[in-house]
């Protein structure tokens, strides 16, 4: 006897609704109107029936923080978003921050986001969501996978306590270095805080995944930097750059150069287009840009490319649910 069949579920690709088949924890059979019994049945009532989502981009200590705490981003910027989440991080309890994501973490359960990589700001000298978000990454094992990102909010080399807390965030148990080199003080200070944060990755053989020119400005080009560290330290693979919302206003002659450096050190992107078109293009005239990486080309050039909700109902992104069928809408 199987031990489940979901009956009429939708399935990608299938014009006719499909029957699946469970025995021992795994699929033995997908076929329309399967004949035999199991322990349990599930009618899925033509529903979409998909692989659990992954979320390979989101801020999990800032989550919900606009609730009870309601700050307006009146230039709609990511900049500002920076600012109100300084004035908003010193409320932040451990009570708080960990009630916030364990409700944020139900909605995604009952989303089917069950796994989800997050940053966590480490420019907190106490290191206050470092310590409750570990210990919800245990608490939500059973249920959620969750990979930590020690991210320097405001910059690696800009906050003085930076590189003293990213060291003592990743030795807590901080699965990946993070970083932002676009919000460094100038272009060198980020084009050396890339190089810094790459060999700490490498000397600790961690994952990298960085913020990485999220600007309208179409010099900000941090990206070859990570692409050339990646090659140097032999990374390829492991490093991951988030945003490049840049790459829209670039021009096409110097995209055709990079995607080939990219695809070379076999860097994965992730692409946030729920909250990018509401932050890229705020000073624009018209026509307004909408400020997102380009996806066709790079899926076109081999690169790795992937989909990030980022936010919910905090300073940078006042909706959501945490709905990845919204992210890809």
């Amino acid at each position: 006897m199987l031990d489940l069949i979901v009956r009429r579920a939708h399935l990608a690709g299938k014009q006719e609704l499909q029957d699946i088949a469970c025995r021992d924890g795994r699929i033995v059979e997908v076929a329309p109107a399967i004949v035999g019994e199991a322990v349990r049945e599930i009618d899925a009532c033509g529903y979409l029936v998909t692989p659990p989502f992954v979320d390979s981009h989101f801020h999990m200590d800032a989550t919900l923080a606009l609730l009870g705490q309601p700050r307006r981003n009146e230039s709609g910027t990511l900049l500002e978003g920076i600012a109100i989440w300084g004035d908003l991080k010193p409320l932040q309890t451990p009570e708080r921050i960990r009630e916030r994501a364990l409700q944020l973490l139900n909605w995604s359960v009952a989303r089917g986001v069950l796994a989800i990589r997050t940053h966590v700001d480490i420019c907190d000298p106490q290191l206050t969501a470092v310590e409750v978000l570990l210990e919800v990454r245990e608490q939500m094992r059973p249920y959620v996978d969750i990979q930590l990102v020690a991210f320097p909010q405001d910059g690696y080399l800009r906050d003085p306590g930076a590189r003293e807390q990213m060291a003592r965030a990743l030795d807590m148990g901080v699965d990946v270095v993070g970083g932002i080199p676009h919000f460094e003080r100038t272009m060198a200070q980020g084009g050396e805080s890339v190089r810094l944060l790459c060999e700490l990755a490498a000397e600790r053989g961690l994952l990298i995944d960085m913020h990485c020119d999220e600007s309208d400005d179409p010099l900000s080009r941090h990206v070859e930097t990570l692409a050339n560290e990646t090659v140097r330290l032999g990374l390829q693979g492991r490093v991951t750059a988030s945003h490049l919302t840049s790459m829209h206003g670039m021009d096409n002659y110097y995209v055709s150069k990079l995607l080939p450096l990219m695809a070379e050190a076999r860097l994965n992107a992730i692409c946030n287009p729920l909250v990018n078109l509401m932050l890229q293009g705020r000073h624009d005239s018209y026509p307004k840009r909408r400020g997102l990486m380009r996806v066709k080309e790079m899926l076109e050039a081999g690169i790795n490319v992937s989909l990030g909700h980022d936010d919910v109902l905090d300073p940078w992104y006042p909706l959501g649910s945490h709905d990845m069928l919204e992210v890809v809408h």
